[in-house]
This record gives structure tokens, C-alpha cells and sequence, in this order.
């Protein structure tokens, strides 16, 4: 009796499995047959039920073939060893769900190519796996079917968890764009949506890279990712609300709903830590959703240099320093010009009630005890200035970021000193400290005279340590403007 009751259980099992698995059915759209060099969009349907929790989809691709995310639906892309894999460490919710990926040929791939997959889950505390139909794609003429080596069964470990933390498996290369000797050209998406990349050296070894995308009234969810050169840190500086992560070569921006503006810009600065000189390059995209379907539009490649050509391309790019050119340093001086006339009766005024005043004071202080006398010049010295009276410096540069002796050597062949100051939301470069406003003017004749091509450079004014127009450093020190 009890043999024939566990016949029974056994059978009952036999017939139940497929019912179980009934409700989870997974199918790829892979092309039958692909030119060599090319890429095609693979779309992955799963319907999965009521399923839930950590789950993984794997795809083993042969050697020649490489896989880049589109639309993960919050998993974890990697592809490394010819293997793509999504990982969700909690399924979408839906029954339904679509994920998709770029699949991409060499141009020297031809054939019949073989990709193996299966989704890996778990129900009950047990691991069950989901394999699904092999896909073969032709390449054209050429051998039998290359299948990738895989086992059916893999152990779901610390790979899989670590990957599901956005951590790549230890000794794996992520892989989004595969660079080539020409490049990835920029490709415009679905609904006109373009991006591009500005890299900006600011060291040797350290770069500001700004992607701007102009996706028009486009909302929803987005994702940037960039790929970095190996070895190479990239850090966030404007974000434009997205959530930052970075991940081997991988950068991403990814933003829930996005910014309601027709332009997002991002900025992070790129770290070329111990890597060697050299040329260096980037490649990007920016996914995002059009009427429910998974778009991209391609950033292309960004080539840069590490080392002395990074400095040598910054002093020849005549929009790498945000300065005040030429121009704007006319205008300031035609504008002190012009308040030097309009208000010589003001400062005339000025200079007669600064001498009144001066003298009420000598005639106090004559009048005063010795020892308020002593007592006036311990209360002056106490209050914290790196500058006393009036000085004048001369002002040869100005931008928005800040750059080094370096900078100035390449560029404008000025190897002198210089300080940097901090004034109404720009980054200033002065150099000197006059007593008298024709030595500064002097200086910046001298300046012109050389050579350097400063975007000025014109005469500033300090008054302990503070700036102040020049206007107002002539009438404290009773100076006269001097052309």
C-alpha cells in the first residue's frame, strides 16, 4: 500500500510540473539572419504570472556577437565572457513585461551563429530555470553553428548577487560600445532626440566632460551611459536631478520622470588616476521612452588626450577658457572712462570732504591725551586685512573654472606669478600690487607690448583687501586718472 501511494505522489509531481511552469513563457525576436558589422534590436518578451523576487536572464552569445542594454526594466545589465545577463534583484510587478538590447555582428563574423539562453528564478526557496528555444542567426556564407560554451545549470552565488548590486563579477570587462579604429558616429532617435559630448581639459589628467540632450517635450524615464576608458574615474558635478552610478567603465545618469525642460545638461569630471599619456575615448547613449517603446539616441566618440597634448589642445581652443575677451575689457574701460568724466564734479566733492575730514581728525587727535593717541593705531592693526590702503593689481584673466600655471604657459607664453580671486560668481587671475594706479597701468602696457594676448587686461582696485571700482581707489588716494 505505501509503494502504491508514493506511485501515486510521484506521477501526481510528474503531471503537476508543467502546470507550474505553465504560466512562465519567454520569447526573443532574434533576426534569422543578420548582415556582418551590423546591429539589430532584440526585444525579450517574459510573461511570468504572479512571479516574483530575484530573478536572472542569461544569453550566451558566440564569440563575434556583443549585446548592449536598451530597456532593462530595473535590472542589472552586464555583458562579460559572451554572456548578457539582466538580473532583477525584485521582478517588475506586471505579468508582462518586455526588455531589450542592441545585438551587435564584427564585420567579420559569417555563418550560422547559434544564442542560447534561459531565466533563472526562485520559488519556494528552490532555484528553477527556464530555458529557452536556441535562436540562430546566418551571417552569410560560411561554417557550422558556433555555440558558446555554458553549462545548463549555474550556481546562483555571490556572481549573480554581486551583479545585482551593480558590482561586475569579479575579473569580468563590462562592455556598451565597442570602440573602432574610425569611432561610433552620433545617431539621432526616435522623435528627433539628439545628444553631445564637450570634453573640456582642466589638467594633465583630468577632464570635464558635459553632455547636453535636446529630447523636446520627451518625459518619463531616461538613462545616460557612458563609457569611460579602463582605469579612468568618473565623478558627478550636475546631474539635472538623475540618480549618479558608476560601475567599471561604466557612468550613468538615469532619471525616473525627466526634467520637464526641451534640454537636459550633465557634467562629471573624468580622472585619468596612473594611466599613461596618450589618446583616450568616450562612448554614450541616452535611452528613454516614445509612446511606451524603448528609443536611443547615440552620443558617438569623444577623442581626448592625457598629458602635455591635453594642455597643448586647451591653449589652442579659443572657447576652452569662459574669459572676458577683449571686447569686455574695452568696455570696462570705456565705461571707467566715461564715470571718470561724468563724475569728476562727485569726485572733486568727494576728495574736498575726504581732506575736511581728514583734517577734523589731525585736529582731534592734537587734541586728544597721549594715550588715546597710542591707543588709535593698536585698534587698527588688530582688525584682520592681508591688505591695508589702496593697491592696485592688474587683472589678466577670468572664466568659470579654475586652471594652473600650466594653463597660462601654453597658452599665452606668461610664466610670471599670479593670484586668484573669487569675485561676482567668476574665477579672476591678477598678477602685481601698485601703490599708484599709473604703475598698474604701466604693468598692463607692458603686458600688451609683450605679446601674451591676455583677454584684457585692465587695471583692478583694493581698498584693505576689499575691490572697489577705480573710480573710488582715485578719490581715496587722491590720485588722478592717467590715460
Amino acid at each position: 500500500m505505501n509503494q502504491l501511494v508514493l506511485l501515486i505522489n510521484f506521477l501526481g509531481l510528474l503531471l503537476l510540473e508543467p502546470f507550474l511552469l505553465a504560466d512562465l513563457s519567454i520569447t526573443q525576436n532574434v533576426p534569422t539572419s543578420m548582415a556582418p558589422g551590423t546591429e539589430v534590436r532584440v526585444t525579450v518578451t517574459v510573461e511570468k504570472g504572479s512571479l516574483s523576487g530575484f530573478a536572472k536572464l542569461q544569453l550566451d552569445l558566440p564569440p563575434g556577437l556583443t549585446a548592449t542594454a536598451i530597456e532593462t526594466k530595473g535590472a542589472s545589465f552586464t555583458f562579460a565572457d559572451q554572456k548578457a545577463k539582466f538580473i532583477w534583484m525584485a521582478l517588475p510587478s506586471t505579468p508582462t513585461f518586455k526588455v531589450s538590447y542592441t545585438l551587435s555582428a564584427e564585420a567579420s563574423l559569417s555563418g550560422n551563429q547559434a544564442i542560447q539562453g534561459r531565466f533563472s528564478y526562485i520559488e519556494d526557496n528552490e532555484r528553477k530555470t527556464y530555458e529557452l528555444p536556441t535562436s540562430t542567426v546566418d551571417m552569410g556564407p560560411g561554417g557550422a553553428v558556433l555555440v558558446s560554451e555554458t553549462t545548463s545549470m549555474e550556481d546562483p552565488t555571490s556572481d549573480d548577487l554581486a551583479s545585482a548590486a551593480s558590482a561586475a563579477p569579479a575579473g569580468s570587462t563590462m562592455m556598451a560600445v565597442v570602440d573602432n579604429a574610425s569611432g561610433v558616429a552620433p545617431t539621432q532617435g526616435g522623435g528627433g532626440v539628439t545628444a553631445t559630448r564637450t570634453i573640456t581639459p582642466v589638467t594633465e589628467n583630468e577632464m570635464l566632460v558635459e553632455v547636453v540632450v535636446k529630447k523636446g517635450d520627451i518625459r518619463g524615464f531616461g538613462k545616460l551611459q557612458e563609457t569611460i576608458p579602463q582605469g579612468f574615474t568618473a565623478l558627478e558635478k550636475t546631474s539635472s536631478e538623475a540618480i549618479f552610478t558608476t560601475q567599471d567603465r561604466i557612468a550613468k545618469f538615469v532619471w525616473l520622470n525627466l526634467p520637464a525642460g526641451p534640454e537636459l545638461k550633465v557634467v562629471y569630471k573624468l580622472r585619468a588616476n596612473e594611466k599613461p599619456d596618450g589618446e583616450y575615448s568616450i562612448d554614450g547613449e541616452f535611452g528613454y521612452l516614445l509612446n511606451d517603446e524603448t528609443q536611443k539616441a547615440v552620443i558617438g566618440t569623444s577623442k581626448f588626450f592625457v598629458g602635455a597634448k591635453a594642455l597643448e589642445a586647451l591653449a589652442h581652443d579659443p572657447s576652452s577658457m569662459d574669459a572676458m575677451d577683449n571686447q569686455d575689457a574695452e568696455l570696462a574701460r570705456r565705461k571707467a572712462e566715461e564715470a571718470a568724466r561724468q563724475e569728476a564734479a562727485r569726485q572733486e566733492a568727494a576728495a574736498k570732504a575726504a581732506a575736511e575730514a581728514e583734517q577734523a581728525r589731525q585736529q582731534e587727535a592734537v587734541a586728544q591725551q597721549k594715550p588715546k593717541q597710542t591707543t588709535e593705531p593698536r585698534k587698527v592693526t588688530s582688525v584682520p586685512a592681508p591688505e591695508k590702503g589702496v593697491v592696485y593689481k592688474v587683472q589678466i584673466s577670468a572664466g568659470h573654472r579654475e586652471v594652473g600655471r600650466g594653463y597660462f604657459a601654453a597658452r599665452h607664453r606668461y610664466h610670471g606669478d599670479f593670484n586668484i580671486e573669487r569675485h561676482q560668481g567668476w574665477i579672476k587671475y591678477v598678477t602685481g600690487r601698485f601703490g599708484s594706479y599709473s604703475e598698474a597701468r604701466d604693468q598692463r602696457v607692458a603686458f600688451n607690448n609683450a605679446g601674451h594676448a591676455f583677454p584684457g587686461p585692465f587695471v583692478t582696485a583694493y581698498n584693505n583687501g576689499d575691490r572697489i571700482t577705480v573710480q573710488e581707489a582715485l578719490v581715496l588716494s587722491n590720485q588722478k586718472w592717467v590715460q
